[in-house]
């Protein structure tokens, strides 16, 4: 959560000054399935799952948010 927390806070101050101008909206309409993948992080159950299981899932997710704002910057 934090990632995505520095991941948005850096898409829309250092697009703040430009035409095409980031807002939470923006993310938000383009991110929704990663959003969804954050707020389902807290019914991961490390005993049925296990922690690497868990931990590949929070490494793909991470992936994922980068490439994302990656996107939306671009």
């Amino acid at each position: 959560m934090i990632t995505f927390y520095d991941l948005a806070k850096h898409a829309v101050e250092s697009t703040a000054q430009g035409e095409n101008r980031i807002t939470w909206s923006t993310i938000r309409e383009a991110m929704g399935d990663i959003l969804y993948q954050l707020s389902s992080m807290k019914f991961k159950d490390p005993v049925k799952d296990g922690e690497a299981q868990i931990r590949k899932d929070f490494e793909e997710l991470y992936e994922n948010m980068q490439t994302a704002f990656r996107n939306l910057e671009d």
